[in-house]
């Protein structure tokens, strides 16, 4: 649907140009009230033709203009929703670095052992608990109380 609204704007101004071209110019009706004038005799039923081709490229003009105002309408919507979605993982991707970010923060408010106090195994780089006997390697007291 969105090629269909693409070049609303600059084929309906077009549109509209080339309706009111032919309208101003009577080259529309002249082209085809001649067909209508030798089928048919006179009468109501001409009359109303004769209107309604006369009228056409207006009445298509009009048409033209609802084309660029719909198609602007469904693109704006469009732009939004893209827009919308692109936002929506921006957010997701920044909350993810925030853990991230908060994790390491919360890692580095601590003091710790360089080998486990249990099994004296040398702590792992960013480990706040031996990979080996699982016991907490954080040195007690060591919290920075900042405020």
């Amino acid at each position: 649907m969105y090629k269909f609204f693409k070049f609303s704007m600059p084929i309906g101004i077009a549109g509209i140009v080339l309706s009111l071209i032919l309208f101003a110019t009577n080259l529309y009706y002249e082209w085809v009230i001649p067909v209508f004038e030798r089928s048919m005799e006179d009468g109501p039923a001409f009359s109303a033709i004769d209107h309604l081709t006369y009228y056409t490229p207006l009445i298509i003009a009009s048409l033209f203009v609802a084309y660029i105002v719909s198609g602007q309408i469904y693109i704006k919507k469009h732009h939004e929703k893209v827009e919308e979605k692109v936002t929506e993982k921006v957010i997701e991707k920044n909350e993810k670095i925030q853990k991230e970010l908060d994790a390491k923060a919360e890692f580095f408010k601590h003091k710790y052992y360089t080998n486990c106090p249990k099994c004296g195994a040398p702590r792992e780089e960013n480990k706040s608990e031996c990979s080996f006997c699982g016991a907490s390697l954080i040195i007690e007291g060591s919290k920075d109380n900042k405020s």
